[in-house]
This record gives structure tokens, sequence and C-alpha cells, in this order.
């Protein structure tokens, strides 16, 4: 399908839902199953685009000599990494945006380590030429800017490497939270990493006993589209079964992000319930360096409730999917909102009139799924909805179930 009409005949969102297994978490998890313990069990993977690329790639990389991982970008780094660190000879490609998407950090700090990369194409960019070995570790001082995911590879390949890694950076990492993910779901697999501050160090060191299985917790990222549906509908309340109370996840933080709009979420029989509530004051300044992905389901929910917020450490949105500070701007300025943006953040003006109009998505996933919500006000026309399909295949069927029409046009 090309477009999809979507719409709400009574506002009232009641329910529950079964959400897909945190990307984050299973990508990682699938990292370090190849690497250390093919044996493990997952249990409640994702079922997104993005992780089935990557377990396609894990699957038979060693019978393969190309691999192209489509728009996938966790898979792009996490097997750049991999790779460098695997014996035998790649090429590693993806889509036409991938190849506008920088990796040159992770690709110098390979090198660093010991890696054999080259660029085939633009410096700087893919495809990649990745000659793998073990590589020898130790101390790396690195850019932790651009992207979190770019740590988080290296740190997953550094208990076999040959002096184990340590890894230093300055200032600010960005999305600070994915890399306690990436640190925690490694100890729980039985390896130690020390954490300290603007430093992390894994020692060379095999894996002993590790545990026969891992579960995989629910997404936080698609739980963030269910608060924003809620706070826009008139009456509210979803549960959603499978989330811990203290999640490994940066997007957990969603709730707090929420309350100004009227929203709680309780923990309750193994999952969160989450309603309508007195609404707090929202702050004049929203730093979300530690959660970017939720830029695209706060602000539209945020512009449709009449909030004014300025959204800071939003840097790394321009070299997604999409440049989604562009296209939140201009999908947003169809209801009259003021925004403006620059390289790093995003300033919510005044004016939303809710209305009927068609909502491109550019490719990218998020902007189908942030702008949902605002269809409990008017009919929305969502181009290339199948793009959900990269993070959350069952989105627009559990819309369905939460009372949404929708149509399907050509």
């Amino acid at each position: 399908m090309s477009k999809l009409r979507i719409s709400h005949p009574t506002g009232i969102l009641r329910g529950r839902l079964e959400l897909p297994g945190s990307k984050s978490e299973s990508n990682r998890l699938l990292i370090l199953q190849a690497l250390y313990a093919p044996e493990l069990v997952l249990n409640g993977l994702s079922e997104s685009n993005d992780t089935q690329v990557l377990v396609a790639a894990l699957s038979d990389y060693k019978s393969q000599t190309k691999l192209n991982i489509g728009d996938a970008g966790t898979a792009m780094r996490f097997l750049t990494a991999f790779l460098s660190s695997q014996k035998g000879t790649w090429e590693l490609d993806g889509s036409k945006r991938m190849r506008e998407r920088p990796i040159g950090v992770l690709v110098e700090a390979l090198r660093h380590l010991g890696a054999q990369i080259e660029y085939l194409n633009q410096e700087g960019f893919p495809p990649l030429l990745i000659k793998g070995s073990q590589l020898s570790g130790g101390l790396l001082n690195i850019d932790a800017g651009i992207s979190s995911q770019f740590l988080s590879a290296l740190m997953m390949i550094a208990p076999g490497m040959e002096q184990g890694l340590e890894l230093r950076w300055k200032g600010a990492a960005v999305s600070t939270p994915y890399l306690y993910l990436t640190a925690n779901l490694m100890r729980r697999m039985g390896f130690k990493v020390f954490f300290l501050a603007n430093e992390i160090r894994i020692p060379a060191q095999n894996l002993a006993e590790p545990a026969p299985s891992q579960n995989v917790e629910p997404d936080w990222s698609a739980a963030s589209y269910w608060f924003a549906a809620a706070a826009l509908a008139q009456e509210a309340e979803i549960y959603l079964p499978g989330f811990k109370e203290y999640s490994l996840q940066g997007d957990s933080i969603v709730a707090q992000h929420m309350a100004p709009l009227g929203l709680e979420q309780i923990f309750i029989g193994g999952g969160i319930r989450i309603r309508k509530a007195a609404p707090f004051a929202p702050r004049a300044e929203i730093n979300l360096l530690n959660c970017p992905d939720l830029a695209q389901s706060i602000v539209p929910a945020y512009a449709a409730s009449g909030l004014r917020s300025k959204f800071h450490g939003l840097q790394t949105l321009r070299i997604k999917e999409t440049d989604r500070l562009l296209a939140l701007k201009q999908e947003l300025s169809k209801f009259s909102t003021e925004l403006e943006i620059d390289e790093d953040s995003l300033t919510l003006g005044s004016g939303y009139r809710p209305t009927d109009v068609e909502i491109e998505t550019y490719g990218d996933h998020r902007m189908a799924m942030g702008f949902m919500p605002l269809a409990l006000q008017a009919s929305l026309l969502i181009h290339q909805p199948e793009v959900v399909a990269k993070s959350y295949p069952s989105f627009w069927e559990d819309c369905k179930k939460m009372g949404f029409r929708l149509e399907e046009l050509d």
C-alpha cells in the first residue's frame, strides 16, 4: 500500500497491546550470541526489519563475501565491528541513504585497534571492504558525540581483543543510556565491564558459563507512540504487558517527558498502565541528548496539546533515515505550527490547527508512527505506511485494536 487514511471515530482508547521486543536489546544480544555463545536461546526477539536483516547477515556471513544490509543503521555499525574481528574478507554495503550516513569515526577507531578497512566509494561512508582478524585492542580515545552505536559496537567485540579495550571520550556522549544498556547486557552474559564517567574498560576474557537464555524486554520506543496517543485521546487507559519498572532501555524515560501532557504510568501485573492524570507544567527547555529517538513521539504530541518548549541534544537526527529535524518542521507546518530548527535543537512555537492533511514519511518509520496520534483530532493520509516494518511491523494492526479506522489507498 502506498497511502493509508487513518482516523478515530470516538477519541477513546482502551485496551491491551503486546508490543514487539526491543530492537536495541535484540540486536546487541544477537551480536553477543554470534561472538561468544552460539547456543544461547534468545526469547522475545524483535520482529522488526532491522533485526531480521541482522539475523540473516549473521546466519550466513561465513559463506558470503558481500553483505547488503539496506537501510538498517544498527546492523551497519554493529557488523562493521563484528566482521573486523572475524577471519575473512567482506564488502559491506547498504541502501542509497545508508551510503550518506557517516561511519568514519567507527572505521578510524577500528583501524587504531588493528582492523583493515577500506572505503570503496566516498571517504567516511559505506560501502566498506573489511579484512577481518583478531584485533589488538588497547586504549582508544573516541568522539562520542555522533552515535552511541559506534561505542556499543566496539564494546561488544572488546572481550576478544588481545589487550581488551579501554574507551575514553571528552564531553557528553550521545544516547549514554544505550552504552549502559550494552554494558548491562554484557554483564548479564557474564562479562566484566567497568563503566565510570567518560571511560569504559573491558578486559580480554573468555565467557566461562554463559546463561542458557536471555529474555528481550518489549520496546519502549514502540510504547512512546501509545503514550502520545493517550495524551491526545478524549479518554485513555492502555495496558502494555512485559515492561520492567527498572528498564535498561533509555527510552523508558518517556513517561517523564509525557507527564506535562497529563499522563501517568503505573506498573502493575508485570506491565504498565497508561492513563490520564493531572498535567505537569512543561519545561521551557528539554534535553533529549540521551533519548533522541523520542523526538518524533514527543514533538507532535506537544504541538497538538498546545505546549511550547525548546528541545536540545538532537544533532544525531540529521543523519538518521532522513533529516528528522527538517522532516518534523515540514510536516508540522501543515498544521500551522511554527517550528524553528538548527543543527542540534528544535524550538516549538505557537499555533496548531487540527486539519485533514497528507503526511510524508520520507522513508522513516518514526515519522509514520509519531504522527499517528494526530489522527485522533483529524483524518490523516499517511504516505508509505509500510515503513513501520523497520521497527514495529504490527503497528497498524495495533491501531485497529485501539479503534482507529484505516483505509488503504493506491
